[in-house]
């Protein structure tokens, strides 16, 4: 699906994060996107993974991610939470780098299908509405649940595709094309990614979908 249905609602959580520009929303607001790139690959654009490092003089440092890791591993510093940061780097890693060749395989394959660097996501019903939230898990202060009405353009296509493990460039590739293709193999791991302008129809209570 390329063009949105104008007389469908669909639902947007709007989160309040530290690197996002949006603010919260009302009943009448209108909203452009697709101008500029969304606030989730904005944080790859203007963040780098950094760890702090107490120095025996009490100065902190914020040393660069793979830098820190090294310095583990050859016994300068010493990290009892080392798997964690570890994991923490390979998924913003994996992340970023998925990011970068779905983006590559669209403009070159699909360029009609909006882009993931500058879409938001869409949620076509309240059960989806029930799993995001619990898959979040952030507290109902931190976010709010919106109907929206839309004209523009969305792709429904299966988060499956998308690439959270290491994978040969090959593999990769591939995974990105089912994903601009719209295979979709469970409904559950569908999302919806949309350009152009949406209006608020309403904010939901949480009392309307937990």
């Amino acid at each position: 699906m390329t063009q949105a249905d104008q007389e469908k609602d669909y639902f947007h959580i709007n989160r309040v994060l530290p690197y996002s520009t949006h603010q919260l929303l009302s009943t009448g607001d209108s909203v452009d996107i697709g101008g500029e790139s969304n606030p989730y690959f904005r944080f790859y654009e203007k963040n780098r993974k950094t760890y702090q490092l107490t120095q025996s003089d009490g100065q902190t440092l914020q040393i660069p991610g793979v830098k820190f890791l090294g310095s583990v591993k050859s016994g300068e510093i010493n990290c009892p939470t080392l798997p964690a940061i570890a994991h923490e780097l390979s998924m913003h890693l994996a992340g970023l780098v998925g990011e970068l060749i779905w983006e590559d395989v669209r403009k070159k394959e699909f360029p009609h299908l909006p882009s993931r660097q500058r879409c938001i996501w869409l949620i076509p019903n309240i059960s989806g509405v029930k799993y995001w939230v619990l898959r979040l898990g952030v507290a109902p202060s931190a976010y709010q649940v919106l109907r929206v009405r839309c004209q523009g353009r969305m792709h429904i296509a299966s988060e499956k595709y998308l690439l959270g493990e290491s994978a040969s460039l090959e593999d990769a590739v591939s995974m990105a094309r089912q994903y601009w293709l719209g295979v979709v193999p469970e409904p559950k791991t569908e999302e919806i990614i949309f350009e152009g302008r949406f209006s608020v129809q309403e904010v939901l209570s949480p009392e309307q979908y937990t």
